[in-house]
């Protein structure tokens, strides 16, 4: 299968089958697809190295938008958010956007430097 954002009827397979379709397209490393097929989540002694005060993790749906094509290539986009329609609108969106060429984006040159570290 080629690598494009744009896959018919993503949103009527089940989750196991959308898997397997980012798996066949070569999008996902193994590592990544073991942790969606399991169901991932923050580890709770991770969470409590990233902040202050933790009691628990919290888990959101793990979502991916579609019909994304920026600067000529084609992309898809990870979204973790509880509303559906932000997800539908924003495939909808670069589908439209999509008939016109894509998003176009630069970036300018680094002015922070930032680190994270896990123990």
């Amino acid at each position: 299968m080629s690598r494009s954002s744009r896959i018919a009827g993503f949103y009527n397979q089940s989750v196991s089958a959308r898997v397997g379709l980012l798996e066949a397209q070569s999008t996902l490393s193994e590592e990544s697809s073991k942790w969606l097929r399991e169901g991932g989540g923050l580890p709770l002694a991770i969470g409590d190295k990233m902040s202050e005060n933790v009691v628990a993790t919290y888990g959101l749906p793990f979502g991916i938008a579609l019909n994304f094509t920026v600067n000529g290539e084609d992309v898809l986009v990870p979204m973790v958010v509880e509303e559906p329609s932000v997800v539908a609108a924003a495939s909808n969106a670069a589908k439209m956007v999509r008939a016109s060429g894509g998003f176009v984006g630069e970036a300018g040159p680094q002015v922070m430097t930032a680190q994270v570290q896990f123990d």
